[in-house]
């Protein structure tokens, strides 16, 4: 028997979780259509076997939004677009280097 359960059922484990906060104040700020894309972008790089993506409820970082969190970790991103999440998606998910100037520590990262 294999040493992971995931093993056992022929199903693979991902490298990277990424949760995206789909609380209401994210929501506004276009974590939804953010989200589409990341999983479209996961897609056409050949990620999906390695990265899982989630839609979440608040992060608690709602003036800072929309939010992303990548585990292992969590490494926290706060006010993601559509270019910190190309940024995310090719340093920290491709190439396993969180994006320094990106991740949030308390106060707005721009």
């Amino acid at each position: 028997m294999a040493d992971n359960l995931l093993d056992d059922l022929g199903i693979p484990s991902s490298d990277y979780r990424v949760h995206v906060c789909l609380g209401p104040n994210c929501s506004l700020r276009g974590s939804r259509s953010l989200l589409a894309a990341l999983e479209a972008k996961i897609w056409e790089k050949g990620l999906n076997r390695r990265v899982e993506t989630l839609g979440t409820s608040c992060r608690d970082r709602c003036e800072f939004g929309p939010s992303i969190n990548v585990y292992p970790g969590p490494v926290q991103y706060s006010e993601v677009n559509e270019l910190a999440l190309d940024a995310i998606i090719e340093e920290h998910l491709v190439h396993g280097r969180p994006v320094d100037r990106l991740i949030f520590r308390g106060k707005s990262v721009r």
